[in-house]
């Protein structure tokens, strides 16, 4: 029986809510930081932030989710978002909302939210609302969430994830998804890579841009070199090999209002980081600089990045007309573009096979 406060002990004192909330469940504490200044300060920590989510949208079977696997892993995605009045509380909702999406026979891995956010923004361009953005794909999402279960499944969506997304988030749409139960994880990347086939074989034949052949940028990062892309099909490798989606700013890189610079090993491999510069008239502002599938830089690559997008400027400057010189780079023709796609399409093919387990993939 609780004992009044007029009969304690001088000098012995109750628990607060707060470390009620440390002791009995200290797995939610992470989630109780985030989500503080949006609760009311009455009523015990853990039953006012149920009665919160589930009034916002969460489900009682993912608030037992959280119970079970805790809420430290919501911390490291906040440099996704932009810092706003209650950004953190605002934060948590949407990630919740997130991973949910996956469903909530166990947490979705960190490394597949972080792609699905990725799709939206980045660390090293911070944005909000990415639920309300990427709710089309929750059909998807579920899908995903239940073949990432299966052990043998696991790399091969590691390895796939990205170009997944990149695919559904210019393909797919609410309620497109009314036979994704039939759809087997092979099949679904036997369609994105053709996919990507297309979009490389449009790439080759799309007319050349107008950007001066002798632009160049000097890197000063040890071991790699600044490279500008010069033609649609360049740019759509960079996005290829990078996971990302550079080729969505195709339609600007060809009139000239944005350039992609590509920072690449000098021995050759896998670019470090593309970096993204507007161009208005003969001002180039530094937009964003992101690495492998949008994941956040070094402090010395996004320092160089600011610094290209200077020099850029200055070569504007001295150049006014500098991305108006008509020497233009072809590359690809109307002829080559059918015998390039079917090449691409049977490589793309064969690799997905090469990847996936047939046998496992059938599990659904």
């Amino acid at each position: 029986m609780p004992v009044p406060d007029a009969q304690r002990l001088p000098g012995v004192h109750s628990m607060s809510a707060e470390q009620r909330l440390i002791k009995e469940t200290p797995q939610l504490f992470a989630l109780y930081g985030l989500l503080k200044d949006a609760l009311p300060h009455e009523g015990e920590r853990a039953e006012v932030m149920r009665h919160h989510l589930m009034r916002k949208g969460v489900r009682p079977s993912m608030w037992r989710l959280l119970h079970r696997d805790g809420s430290e892993w919501m911390t490291s995605m906040l440099s996704f978002y932009r810092r706003k009045a209650l950004w953190k509380a605002d934060a948590a909702l949407d990630l919740l909302l997130l991973a949910q999406s996956f469903g909530t026979q166990s947490l979705v891995p960190g490394w597949l939210l972080q792609v699905l956010m990725s799709q939206c923004a980045n660390p090293n361009r911070p944005s909000s609302g990415y639920h309300t953005k990427l709710n089309d794909l929750d059909q998807l999402n579920a899908r995903l969430g239940r073949w990432v279960q299966y052990e043998q499944l696991e790399p091969v969506l590691r390895a796939n994830a990205q170009l997944v997304f990149q695919w559904a988030n210019t393909q797919w749409r609410r309620g497109s998804g009314h036979g994704l139960k039939r759809l087997t994880l092979q099949s679904l990347l036997r369609v994105v890579a053709e996919y990507e086939a297309r979009e490389r074989a449009r790439a080759m034949i799309s007319e050349p841009w107008r950007i001066s052949v002798d632009l160049m940028l000097n890197c000063r990062l040890e071991g790699y070199e600044a490279v500008v892309i010069r033609n649609a099909l360049e740019l759509w490798e960079e996005g290829y090999a990078m996971r990302h989606c550079a080729y969505e700013h195709f339609s600007s890189c060809a009139s000239g209002s944005y350039l992609v610079v590509s920072l690449r090993p000098v021995s050759g491999g896998r670019p470090l980081a593309t970096v993204g510069i507007r161009r208005m008239s003969d001002l180039a502002m530094f937009h964003q600089v992101t690495g492998f599938a949008n994941q956040a830089v070094r402090r010395d690559v996004y320092v160089e990045a600011r610094r290209l997008a200077g020099e850029l400027n200055r070569q504007l400057k001295d150049r006014p007309t500098h991305l108006k010189d008509p020497s233009l780079i072809q590359v690809g023709s109307a002829k080559e573009a059918p015998l390039l796609l079917q090449e691409h399409r049977e490589v793309s093919a064969k690799t997905a096979q090469r990847n996936a387990n047939t046998t496992a993939l059938s599990v659904a």
